[in-house]
């Protein structure tokens, strides 16, 4: 198994407590972490004994060794804002989740090993949604979710459904769709926010780019294309977020789930869906551990029943819906385990 070695270097002590308190709880076996809090301890370890992946550090530490850690990853651990004067290519909000930070570690590494030169300064946070039991209310989840994060980000939703009926819930038509603009991708000389920004629409308080009309489409969308589009959708679209409505798993899906600030797998009850989310989380578990772990599991509410296309956003949005879906950004929503 792949295991990641990360130095943080913070004079905190009770931050970098919580740091190892996090991962022993969590039993996480992808990341090692070592923190100091003076540089020369860190030096010592660094130069001695331990090759790292990765250091992250706050400026303080960063000023004081500029020039050293070759062959690791910088990452800047910013308090507040990030002075521009650091020239610091990666960094990662201190005070967040201790979840999302490790993902937007792991993101960095996995980019790097792509070969990928750096992150732009504002890259965009991906939430994906998949259902292994093909719920029928994810598409409603995910931009019902859409919509409460518009309240306060930019916000872009990608549907990657087949037969999604977003054109009909929304009243939505599209001369194009996320067909043309993965189709532009392959072209040379390429230039994919132009792509986007001809493609996408606007409902409501997000952005979306529309679904394919046809859903052959999708499966000619080969892994690289794959990871070329959700790459792109990160670094170069521009938005706060980026909401991934899957509907179907691809080669290599679960190797990219770590560039996902979050991950929501639906799931719902009875004895056959219970079995067939253990045997989506089986599969996951191939590919590592931690890409379960990165996971949030959940059971939605029963669907509402809705006799007409009119209104049905409105009536999730402030509905058992939205309510749900504010508990699960803020921390309230149970996890189904």
């Amino acid at each position: 198994m792949i295991q990641l070695n990360i130095a943080f270097l913070d004079k905190e002590e009770a931050y970098l407590e919580q740091l190892k308190g996090y991962l022993i709880h969590k039993n996480e076996a992808f990341f090692r972490i070592w923190t100091f809090q003076n540089g020369a301890a860190f030096l010592e370890e660094w130069q001695e004994h331990t090759a790292f992946d990765a250091v992250v550090m706050t400026e303080d530490f960063w000023e004081e060794l500029e020039g050293y850690v070759l062959g690791a990853k910088k990452i800047l651990l910013c308090e507040g804002g990030r002075r521009k004067s650091l020239n610091a290519e990666f960094h990662v909000a201190k005070y967040q989740s201790a979840e999302k930070l490790f993902c937007q570690i792991s993101a960095a590494l996995w980019q790097d090993e792509k070969e990928q030169d750096y992150l732009p300064e504002h890259t965009a946070e991906l939430i994906g949604v998949y259902s292994p039991v093909h719920h029928e209310s994810q598409m409603l989840f995910s931009m019902t979710m859409a919509q409460i994060l518009g309240e306060n980000q930019t916000v872009l939703y990608v549907n990657l459904m087949e037969h999604s009926g977003f054109c009909y819930l929304t009243n939505e038509k599209a001369s194009e769709d996320i067909g043309d603009l993965v189709y532009g991708m392959m072209q040379k000389e390429n230039d994919f926010t132009a792509g986007l920004h001809r493609v996408r629409k606007k409902y409501k308080n997000f952005d979306y780019i529309p679904p394919v009309a046809n859903p052959e489409h999708l499966s000619e969308i080969s892994k690289a294309l794959f990871e070329k589009l959700l790459i792109a959708l990160k670094s170069q679209s521009g938005y706060d977020v980026v909401m991934v409505d899957f509907g179907m798993v691809f080669l290599g899906f679960a190797e990219m789930l770590p560039v996902f600030g979050s991950f929501y797998c639906l799931g719902k009850e009875g004895l056959v869906n219970r079995k067939r989310m253990e045997e989506f989380l089986e599969y996951l578990g191939k590919e590592g551990e931690y890409v379960t772990q990165h996971m949030s599991r959940l059971l939605l509410p029963e669907p509402a029943v809705f006799t007409a296309e009119k209104g049905v956003m409105e009536s999730s949005l402030y509905g058992g819906m939205g309510d749900y879906i504010r508990g699960c950004l803020y921390g309230g929503a149970e996890v189904g385990r």
